[in-house]
């Protein structure tokens, strides 16, 4: 997997190398810089760099994000789940029950019978809320 990683980031790094490449030639060759097709090409050229230089960033982003986390958090991450088995009776049961929102509007449908999603109901409770006042 390090490989085929390597391996798109070397073939994005070279894209977005041969997209600048281009562009700076358009820059070059042309004898009037500032004209319509001119600034189209190497705009798009610059864009299509950026995009592809994309890729390299993000899994690069992702790499430190993850040497930055410490390595207790698996470790911290284990002994809640185990603290929570260790609850017992109806304490197990509020801790469980906090931890899960309610479930609203589950049971509402309209006037055709058909479920309403839980998002439209919320606005038609705001809305009915904001009529009332």
């Amino acid at each position: 997997m390090d490989k085929e990683n390597l391996l798109l980031n070397v073939v994005c790094i070279v894209m977005a190398l041969g997209f600048l490449g281009l562009a700076g030639l358009s820059y070059l060759s042309s004898g009037n810089f500032i004209s319509t097709d001119n600034l189209f090409f190497s705009s798009v050229s610059g864009m299509m760099a950026l995009i592809f230089l994309l890729v390299p960033l993000s899994s690069f982003i992702a790499a430190r994000k993850a040497k930055k986390s410490p390595a207790g958090d698996a470790d911290a991450t284990a002994a809640a789940v185990a603290g929570r088995g260790a609850i017992a009776g109806t304490k197990r049961a509020a801790a469980t029950a906090a931890l899960r929102a309610p479930v609203r509007f589950a049971d509402t449908v309209d006037a055709r019978g058909r479920p309403i999603p839980p998002d439209v109901a919320r606005m038609v409770e705001f809305m009915k809320d904001r009529e009332r006042t």
